[in-house]
């Protein structure tokens, strides 16, 4: 019998159990410990239980301990978890559903109100912004990489990813595979002689056939920097960061859920003056 359906059962005989005790029985019941023994997945199990009225009811926090399922109470709701809460679907900040589309919509208006040549650097900067938005989950991965959340260019791009995808929400995980950047996602560039961050950006794509992305750059010269539309250039590439010659390394961390796969849809979505 699977630990589903086990739980299932032993929910129905504590319910059942419930039922029972109304004043109209209680007097007619018969309770005492139970003698039997109680195996969990072919092991014996030590639980407290009660023989009532010819039926065994333990306690389901036991017996979840024992067959390794989890049981939660909340009181602010007065409700009881097995096995888990129920999952919810990860939003952006927005709260429209994460996908590569609804990032690159987002990805514009945040241009709109950051656009480039806004002064933005670090504590010494005449005149500069700084990230003010709440940003829990993008300061954990700036954390560990040794630099602020707050000003300079990562602390835009802690900006632009909680903007994106919200404060605590939707846990950063590193990529493995560079190819499967997307739009959103955090980019470090890590010096290959010290080890330490040279700068960060956030991506603004997926890389092209050719390893080719576009970025955003807070303290790019102390300002914010967009792709110039009308420039047939400016697309980072991956090609620049790889092999024995490369000065630096890239680090790449995102935001999307593991069960929203990579769609390669947002390759060159970015359009520029290179755009075919």
């Amino acid at each position: 019998m699977s630990k589903r359906k086990s739980a299932a059962l032993l929910l129905t005989g504590i319910l059942l159990g419930t039922a029972i005790s109304g004043p109209a029985v209680r007097a007619g019941l018969q309770v005492g410990p139970s003698s039997q023994k109680f195996y969990a997945n072919g092991e014996q199990v030590q639980l407290q239980a009660y023989n009532i009225n010819g039926s065994n009811y333990v306690r389901l926090r036991d017996v979840g301990k024992a067959a390794g399922f989890e049981v939660e109470y909340d009181a602010a709701t007065d409700s009881v978890y097995i096995g888990g809460r129920p999952t919810e679907e990860s939003r952006l900040a927005n709260g429209e559903a994460i996908t590569e589309e609804n990032v690159l919509a987002l990805l514009r208006d945040i241009e709109e109100q950051w656009p480039t040549g806004t002064v933005w650097g670090d504590r010494s900067t005449p005149g500069t912004y700084k990230n003010e938005v709440p940003s829990t989950e993008a300061d954990r991965v700036m954390r560990q990489y040794g630099v602020s959340s707050v000003y300079g260019c990562s602390g835009y791009a802690a900006m632009v990813s909680s903007l994106l995808f919200g404060d605590s929400t939707n846990a950063a995980h590193r990529l493995d595979d560079l190819q499967k950047m997307r739009p959103g996602d955090i980019v470090f560039w890590i010096s290959n002689d010290t080890g330490k961050t040279a700068h960060v950006v956030i991506a603004l794509e997926t890389p092209d056939q050719e390893g080719r992305f576009h970025i955003t750059d807070g303290n790019h010269g102390e300002t914010i920097a967009w792709p110039d539309p009308q420039s047939p250039y400016g697309r980072d590439n991956l090609d620049c960061y790889q092999g024995e010659t490369a000065a630096f390394h890239l680090e790449v961390w995102t935001r999307y859920p593991e069960d929203v796969p990579c769609t390669g849809d947002s390759a060159g979505a970015w359009r520029t003056g290179n755009a075919k």
